[in-house]
């Protein structure tokens, strides 16, 4: 049975965008990706505003499914982390990344 999770990204002027991640999303299966992602704000490499950082979050999760953090290959998904409109309601937990705080929280659902 697969582990689902979203990941939220927010920043202080209220934006936020959602992702969902199907499977390995308890936080040994996504804490070096999130961490990626965190880092890459924390040293400059990438905006702190949602609308300019929440792409790269799809690009690790891309490089994530063809091999670079993981062997699964799912030709059919973009990679681990997927845009959606929603919470989605079978979730295990719930990450929210603040870009502002350079924090990343971990919710048990």
């Amino acid at each position: 049975m697969s582990t689902r999770c979203n990941v939220v990204i927010k920043d202080d002027s209220g934006d936020e965008l959602i992702f969902y991640r199907h499977s390995d999303g308890y936080p040994e299966g996504v804490k070096e990706s999130l961490n990626t992602f965190l880092n890459m704000v924390k040293q400059g490499l990438i905006r702190d505003n949602v609308m300019q950082a929440a792409g790269h979050l799809i690009l690790i999760g891309h490089e994530e499914y063809n091999g670079r953090l993981n062997s699964t290959s799912m030709g059919w998904k973009v990679g681990a982390y997927e845009p959606t409109t929603q919470i989605h309601g079978d979730i295990e937990y719930l990450y929210t990344i603040d870009l502002d705080k350079k924090t990343i929280t971990t919710k048990a659902v």
